[in-house]
């Protein structure tokens, strides 16, 4: 092909993969109020899709619709399979806490690469907690396909574009949230393991704190939350539009 000719942009539809976090039995962090992370993880998600689907050029998947629970594995898998050689994303929605440093507030996105620090390593390990209740090991750290996993990561450049999307959801979140903004995050979070795609998981507040627990359950904040991250979504592809030429998600995909 001649260098010089533009390349062809993709006319295609983008596909979302949207991840309620929890659900069933695995009722993720509970609220001071009874507020259950589950729950608020399904409204969100399913107010995003709701958004995305008037998108004319999106198809929008959710890994759970009511309240069952789906294996923390699968969900990547799933997303996977629907993209299939589409330009995709995958976001996975989970609430935050720190029942024993009840001051903690704030939101902060995560993309899948090596902890970094002691709260990295305490949120990935309790968002792979459920894990344990399939008698899986609840370290994926000890898998030993993941350094091979994130090594693929890095050569498909899925990492440096999960990185973008994480900024892009922060700043969209920080528009309407009290804050503070917690900023982006990494971690081995098994949720995000088989999404061969840019893939982020949001904590959308901290359930355990006094304030910040019950807003989180308000239909009126959950609305706001799904409205930035779809809003993140659109702009990312907007940025980043699929066989730009600009090495975006989608080029060579």
């Amino acid at each position: 092909m001649d260098a010089d000719l533009p390349a062809a942009r993709y006319e295609g539809l983008r596909v979302v993969v949207v991840d309620a976090g929890h659900g069933g039995g695995d009722p993720g962090a509970l609220g001071l109020r009874g507020v259950r992370e589950k729950n608020v993880a399904l409204r969100i998600a399913r107010a995003i899709a709701e958004l995305l689907e008037r998108e004319p050029n999106f198809e929008v998947y959710l890994t759970r619709d009511d309240d069952t629970f789906v294996p923390i594995w699968d969900r990547g898998d799933l997303a996977t399979a629907w993209k299939g050689d589409r330009p995709a994303v995958f976001i996975s929605i989970h609430a935050n806490s720190f029942p024993s440093r009840r001051s903690a507030r704030g939101f902060e996105t995560y993309f899948l690469a090596e902890a970094r620090n002691d709260h990295e390593r305490r949120v990935s390990a309790i968002e792979n907690a459920p894990l344990s209740a399939g008698g899986q090991s609840v370290d994926p750290e000890a898998e030993p396909d993941l350094g091979f996993i994130l090594r693929e990561l890095k050569a498909l450049d899925h990492q440096h574009w999960s990185a973008m999307l994480a900024e892009m959801v922060q700043g969209e979140m920080a528009k309407f949230h009290p804050g503070p903004n917690r900023g982006v995050k990494q971690g081995v979070l098994a949720v995000l393991t088989n999404a061969l795609m840019p893939s982020v998981l949001v904590e959308v507040g901290y359930l355990s704190n006094e304030d910040e627990g019950p807003l989180l359950g308000q239909p009126t904040f959950q609305d706001e939350a799904a409205r930035s991250i779809a809003r993140a979504v659109v702009r990312f592809f907007e940025r980043y539009p699929p066989g730009s030429g600009t090495g975006g998600p989608g080029d060579g995909a």
